[in-house]
């Protein structure tokens, strides 16, 4: 009996402390056998009713299981337990930051805060995101679009295509006007300190002239409704005076072609006595001696002073050898004493400067040049000498007329 019961608690023990005999009992598993030992009386004798079990169904028996803890686990086998996602690549796009990610949005819009690859927003990522007018993935300061992501417009400051300067201001009297063109002259906008004025077009006859500059006198261009003449030089003798007005023969100056002040050379009238003078044109009387106007006067030979009435003049001298004109010859009609007196004491000659008779003053008398002839001597005289038909005067004819014109030609 003894001998039996020490079996039995020998068999028990084993099965407790988990021999490593090939029925080893896994906890929770069936044993598959029962334990025996050998009676007293010889006999094998088991230590159980039937099989033994800990913690689990007895009904099951067979052999026991081995441990699976001492077995590698291979991914994509079955194990009884979930597979571990540790080292896994992060996805961007999933909604979850990752290692790697600065942002997780799980959509595909660049224009928020989060752009292509998980990456926050900036400027040069080639987005057009928050805050931003433009983005062109560039570090070029000065096409359309900044390094700050602003587009470039005129006024910004920064030279950019299209443009010729960008002063960063709307002032349009400097170097650069508010269009970001560079000043010149023709923009309407006067530049400071370096031009006068700027009226935008080329004409050069108005107040602002070629090169933006005032117009003035002596600047060579005639402006118009101001300026007669320019010629450029500050000389009152010319034609164009210092107030860039046209010589005249009333302005009383000498200049232009003027021998003398208002009178003289091609447009003034001739000069008086004692005026200067470069010929004798230049002279009323004709006569320029030493650069003067001088008196003309008739070269007359020797006469005997005596009064002269007009019949008797025309008695001694014209019925005799004048007798042509009785008719009206040349337009001088003297067929009467009263007809001689008439159509020659103060009547102005037909052609020449000078009176036909001057009474008291034989130098500015035509008629008397004409039968000394010395017609030609008289400012536009001319002519044949008097009389025409070849009865040249005498001597005493001649001093007939002449002491009539000093008697007053009464």
């Amino acid at each position: 009996m003894r001998t039996l019961t020490l079996s039995l608690s020998l068999a028990l023990f084993a099965v407790a402390c988990g021999d490593n005999g090939n029925n080893t009992s896994t906890t929770g598993e069936s044993t598959g056998a029962a334990t025996t030992g050998t009676a007293s009386d010889g006999q094998t004798t088991s230590a159980s009713d039937g099989p033994t079990t800990t913690g689990v169904d007895a009904s099951t028996s067979g052999p026991t299981s081995e441990s699976t803890t001492d077995q590698p686990t291979t991914a994509g086998e079955s194990t009884g337990e979930p597979a571990s996602t540790s080292g896994a690549p992060p996805v961007c796009g999933d909604g979850n930051v990752d290692d790697g990610e600065e942002c997780d949005d799980a959509n595909d819009d660049n224009t928020d805060g989060c752009v292509a690859d998980c990456k926050n927003a900036s400027c040069g990522d080639g987005f057009v995101g928050p805050g931003e007018a433009c983005d062109d993935a560039n570090q070029v300061d000065d096409d359309a679009c900044s390094n700050a992501c602003a587009a470039g417009s005129c006024g910004d400051g920064v030279k950019q295509m299209g443009e010729d300067c960008d002063d960063g201001n709307d002032i349009d009297t400097d170097a650069c006007l508010s269009t970001c063109v560079n000043a010149s002259c023709g923009d309407k906008f006067v530049a400071e300190g370096k031009e006068e004025c700027d009226d935008g077009n080329d004409v050069d006859t108005d107040a602002c002239v070629a090169g933006c500059k005032a117009a003035k006198c002596g600047d060579m261009l005639v402006q118009e409704g101001k300026e007669e003449c320019d010629d450029g030089n500050m000389s009152n003798a010319d034609a164009c005076s210092n107030m860039c007005k046209s010589a005249t023969c009333s302005d009383k100056v000498k200049n232009a072609a003027e021998t003398d002040v208002d009178c003289g050379g091609t447009d003034c009238p001739d000069c008086a006595n004692g005026k200067a003078c470069v010929d004798n044109g230049d002279c009323a009387s004709n006569v320029c001696k030493a650069n003067k106007c001088v008196p003309l006067t008739l070269t007359i030979g020797p006469c005997v002073a005596a009064n002269v009435t007009s019949a008797q003049a025309y008695a001694a001298v014209i019925m005799p050898k004048c007798g042509c004109h009785v008719g009206g010859s040349g337009g001088l009609t003297m067929s009467s004493a009263a007809t001689f007196k008439a159509n020659t004491v103060n009547i102005d000659a037909t052609m020449a400067s000078m009176k036909r008779i001057t009474p008291n003053n034989i130098d500015a008398s035509y008629l008397l040049y004409k039968v000394h002839g010395q017609q030609n001597n008289v400012p536009n005289g001319g002519g044949g000498t008097m009389p025409l038909n070849g009865l040249a005067l005498t001597d005493a004819e001649k001093c007939s007329l002449i002491n009539w014109v000093k008697s007053g030609a009464n």
